[in-house]
């Protein structure tokens, strides 16, 4: 199943620049730079989406390779993480919707998609990354 692990490496990257995305646009509307728009609260959906099908990738890896076993970070700690970081992004979005004012919106959202995508750098193993 290494096809499924290559899907999961290269689907980061989707999730990265729509975290990104959503992050810009979350500041920009909690400082008054722009309203939250459908394009902010589409970006905020996008985002917890691509986190969403991660995990499931995530997890159907973690299952067909028995992940369980072996490296304790790739093991427990990635993906306790990870389901951890996508939970802060749904908090987030949900949070935003429910905020009153363009302002309030981008500061719940910017918030918790920070902390999410901090959790989610903090717990990529080492030998992961592209550098």
């Amino acid at each position: 199943m290494e096809w499924l692990v290559n899907v999961h490496s290269v689907w980061r990257w989707v999730v990265l620049l729509l975290a990104l995305g959503a992050i810009v646009l979350a500041l920009l509307s909690a400082y008054g730079g722009r309203p939250w728009d459908s394009l902010s609260d589409r970006l905020s959906l996008f985002f917890t989406i691509s986190m969403d099908i991660q995990l499931l990738i995530g997890a159907a890896v973690w299952v067909t390779e028995s992940r369980w076993t072996g490296d304790v970070v790739l093991a427990w700690i990635h993906p306790l993480a990870m389901i951890v970081a996508v939970a802060l992004a749904h908090i987030g979005r949900s949070r935003s919707d429910r905020a009153s004012g363009d302002a309030n919106k981008g500061r719940q959202a910017a918030l918790f998609f920070i902390v999410s995508l901090l959790v989610v750098l903090i717990a990529i193993p080492l030998g992961s990354w592209p550098i």
